[in-house]
């Protein structure tokens, strides 16, 4: 799966590859495959010119998805 493009609506929160909890901002954001374990997901975003990034399973990704929380462009 090549990365997609993704909306937010800002109320997704994910712990970030740095080890931080962050509010993922509405807004475009970067999903795509973790390439060393299949079922994991990793959505990637830019706050106020910082790049952050976290893993989620696919479980976790299609609950949001299921709930509006995150839609595909």
């Amino acid at each position: 799966m090549e990365p997609r493009r993704a909306y937010t609506a800002g109320s997704v929160v994910l712990l970030t590859d740095s080890g931080t909890w962050r509010r993922v901002p509405a807004g475009a954001c970067w999903i795509d495959r973790y390439s060393a374990a299949p079922d994991v997901h990793t959505l990637r975003w830019s706050e106020q010119g910082i790049d952050y990034g976290a893993q989620l399973s696919g479980d976790d990704l299609r609950a949001y998805i299921r709930g509006c929380i995150i839609q595909y462009a």
